[in-house]
């Protein structure tokens, strides 16, 4: 999901959520879900991952990804600034996101456990933002040094654990981690890509994969023709060698 508004000339957002093969054999759809907006320069992109136990997680994680987008663009189209977001727009948005999606859960007969998903998000100006994130996934700002600032996954006390956003103690489980400059490109993706976007320990972006995507997204014509590109190169039978989980990859790279 897009949303770009006519100012949205600094960057080119591509992005690609594809069905793993655990889900791809059992007929499950894909879980995870990704959103964007760009407002008067301002990038807000979003990268949620549903919970495979949670019954309703597709349905979690579509709706965060898309309503927490859409609530954070109207925010800085009203005048908010990143700052504004920072110090505590952000968290009560989420607060907003989570409350209604309670309400879809008790008009469902369902919990809100039944829709758990992850987030990792970004916020970026032209010269400073922030990554917020709850659970898994990872984040990544390319800057302008070729340094990169990484936003990592946190997980629970045991290695098939995770936070989410339907957690009572999501506020204490909420980081935001400050983007102090400016950015050449902005990474988000789930914890499904991080076995081949990433290198070892995910200390940085796996270079032979990576820069042979966003060499070719800078080069391509269209978004459209981008993401299907990059939908196609996640989708690549090859890729369920190394994992089976749901991948999502969302590139923000600066014109």
């Amino acid at each position: 999901m897009a949303i770009v508004s006519k100012h949205s000339k600094h960057w080119r957002v591509f992005g690609a959520s594809v069905t793993g093969k655990a889900h791809l054999d059992k007929n499950i759809p894909c879980q995870d879900a990704h959103a964007h907006a760009l407002v008067n320069g301002v990038l807000v992109a979003i990268v949620c991952d549903g919970a495979g136990s949670a019954r309703l997680s597709q349905q979690g994680a579509q709706f965060v990804a898309a309503h927490t987008v859409q609530a954070l663009a109207g925010r800085l189209e009203q005048g908010a600034t990143v700052q504004d977001l920072h110090d505590g727009a952000l968290a009560g948005t989420l607060a907003q996101i989570r409350a209604a999606l309670d309400d879809i859960a008790r008009a469902a007969n369902a919990t809100l456990d039944d829709y758990a998903s992850t987030v990792v998000g970004v916020v970026m100006g032209a010269d400073n933002g922030f990554f917020f994130h709850l659970g898994d996934g990872l984040g990544v700002a390319q800057l302008g040094d070729g340094g990169e600032l990484i936003s990592l996954p946190a997980n629970g006390e045991y290695a098939n654990e995770t936070y989410f956003i339907s957690g009572e103690r999501w506020r204490e489980q909420l980081r935001l981690l400050a983007i102090p400059h400016a950015v050449r490109g902005v990474v988000l993706m789930s914890d499904g890509c991080m076995p081949f976007a990433m290198s070892k320990h995910n200390a940085a972006l796996y270079a032979p994969f990576m820069d042979a995507v966003q060499g070719y997204l800078r080069t391509v014509e269209s978004v459209e023709l981008g993401n299907a590109a990059l939908a196609s190169t996640l989708a690549d039978p090859r890729t369920h060698q190394i994992t089976g989980d749901d991948k999502t990859l969302l590139l923000a790279l600066r014109a």
